[in-house]
């Protein structure tokens, strides 16, 4: 099996449970990951048979950029769902970071995983 993690792939998006929130593009880190595995070994160097990781990146980052979602865990819900279905992927982890607001708060991070 198989494990790729895209960890901290930088976005903006509107995203705020307020009007004055929205009103501008906020920066997002994500972190995406997911598992999966080539039944045939000899399949190990056919794209026909591997996981995009470029086109997946692509997608999410459009995705986020386009979202029009009040709450993040309404984000990261849709977003995975969507790859879930898009990349047929079972199980996914999808977290996505809200690094200004972390700043303003003197933290790390504020983020909200699935």
């Amino acid at each position: 099996m198989f494990k790729i993690e895209i960890k901290n792939l930088q976005a903006r998006a509107r995203i705020g449970i307020t009007a004055q929130e929205r009103n501008k593009f906020q920066s997002l880190l994500v972190t995406f990951s997911f598992n999966y595995s080539i039944k045939n070994k000899k399949k190990l160097d056919d794209i026909e048979y591997l996981k995009d990781y470029s086109s997946i990146i692509k997608f999410i980052k459009t995705f986020i950029e386009k979202s029009k979602y009040k709450s993040l865990e309404r984000l990261v819900f849709e977003c995975s769902q969507v790859v879930k279905k898009k990349y047929k992927i079972n199980k996914v982890f999808l977290s996505i970071n809200k690094i200004q607001v972390a700043k303003r708060y003197k933290c790390e991070s504020i983020s909200v995983a699935k």
